[in-house]
């Protein structure tokens, strides 16, 4: 517990500092800056973690680091490079230096259950997600934690809170499936557990626990979900950062932002999400929470069908997510190897973060367009949606999915004429892979 936010703030300087050297870094190896500054903020935020790890922190050239880690995402072998360094530290610097490709940032890719613990994270209350990113992502102690937030010289009240917080995010996966009643771990281990991953414990009391695990199912499977929980946490503090540093971006931009700006906006959620895998825990498809999610909005259209709500329940009836293009081809290149490491959130239905970590980089991409305008109308900006879909040139390859996506943007926005006017003009085109649905729709309209 050494630093006390001090090295959060630090990232900053380090972003501007570093940004110039290494896009001359990057432009001698002929990589898009795009694309390069997209991997400068990754490598930022491995950087940061390693930096803050509690137990062997990365105290060596910053510099050094970024150029190493960004390499390895350039050339695609992040994942190989770091779990042969978890297995077997390369260990290779120089005496009284370190190798930065001994701290990869780890890689986390959340399975169904964690997927379901994020979305609960992130309908938190703003304070209860911030609190719990400075004490169990940023490793903040609760005596600093308390000067955040104003209450110098009450780290108790700190602790009361973060407590009230947890039961709310336990609360939340009772009623999900994922912690049933009877699965419930008593206070005292509760309070052993947050010790141990700490690492507040001693040799004999981790002996002492790890003994246990093996005869009591109920303290094993509450260390396992604590894992999980850790696991979240970190891509929830590593999404934050990266918003961090891209708004950071934006005061060296020449025009406008890449991100177009979002009319007024309706609720549309995918139909069908069959990607979320639950692992081997038995909970509710994140397909059946998203129904249940959204029973209150089909009641009300229920009500509406005559009003100017009727066209948005086309829209959220017939959206399906765009298939993923590599569902059918593996990547040909370092720059599509990338993408469908992006499109990873994408097919697990965490549009956020697939938005977040394509937006930066979406020059490099043909497909980008489509698949952030994909992204937001899922996330329920069909605005951003048409905004995205506007960018494609009718010549491009993907021009006609996003034909079909923006024909449904401008239901869920209301805009009936527009809609049927791009859903005619698919119907005329015999080729047009979504003919048959855009007949149908109209059909429907009509």
């Amino acid at each position: 517990m050494g630093q006390q936010g001090q090295i959060l703030a630090e990232l900053k300087r380090q972003f501007h500092g570093l940004r110039g050297p290494y896009l001359k870094w990057a432009t001698r190896r002929g990589v898009d800056p795009d694309v390069a500054l997209g991997h400068f903020r990754r490598a930022l935020i491995g950087w940061y973690e390693a930096r803050i790890d509690p137990e062997d922190p990365y105290l060596w050239e910053v510099d050094e680091y970024v150029k190493a880690v960004a390499g390895s995402y350039l050339r695609g072998d992040l994942l190989e490079t770091a779990a042969l360094a978890e297995l077997s530290p390369l260990d290779t610097a120089a005496p009284g230096e370190q190798n930065p490709l001994d701290y990869l940032p780890r890689p986390v890719q959340l399975d169904g259950t964690q997927t379901v613990m994020l979305e609960q994270f992130q309908q938190q209350g703003k304070t209860c997600r911030e609190l719990l990113l400075m004490v169990d992502y940023h490793h903040l102690s609760y005596r600093r934690v308390a000067e955040v937030l104003g209450l110098e010289g009450m780290p108790e009240e700190v602790v009361s809170r973060r407590h009230k917080c947890l039961l709310m995010i336990r609360e939340g996966w009772q009623l999900s499936g994922i912690l049933p009643v009877e699965e419930i771990p008593r206070p005292v281990d509760e309070e052993l557990l947050d010790r141990y991953f700490a690492g507040e414990l001693d040799q004999t009391e981790r002996w002492g626990l790890e003994a246990r695990l093996p005869g009591d199912p109920v303290f094993r499977r509450a260390l396992t979900l604590r894992e999980s929980w850790n696991d979240v946490l970190r891509v929830a503090g590593r999404q934050d950062l990266m918003q961090t540093l891209v708004a950071e971006e934006s005061t060296y931009a020449s025009t406008s932002p890449l991100a177009p700006a979002s009319a007024p906006d309706v609720k549309l959620s995918p139909r069908n999400n069959t990607t979320t895998l639950l692992g081997k825990y038995r909970i509710p498809n994140l397909q059946t929470i998203l129904a249940v999610a959204l029973l209150g909005v089909f009641v009300y259209l229920a009500w509406t069908t005559f009003g100017a709500a009727a066209p948005q329940a086309r829209a959220v009836e017939y959206f399906e997510p765009y298939p993923n293009l590599f569902a059918t081809r593996p990547p040909a290149n370092d720059y599509e190897r990338d993408l469908q490491r992006i499109l990873y959130y994408y097919d697990r239905g965490d549009y956020r973060t697939a938005y977040d970590e394509l937006l930066p980089v979406a020059p490099a991409y043909p497909a980008a367009e489509l698949y952030l305008g994909v992204s937001a109308l899922a996330m329920e900006q069909p605005g951003r949606a048409l905004d995205w879909f506007a960018q494609i040139p009718d010549n491009d390859a993907y021009h006609d999915p996003a034909e079909w996506y923006e024909a449904l943007a401008f239901l869920a926005l209301s805009r009936r004429p527009a809609a049927l006017a791009r859903l005619s003009r698919i119907a005329e085109n015999p080729r047009h892979p979504y003919q048959r649905r855009a007949l149908d729709l109209i059909e429907e309209l009509t």
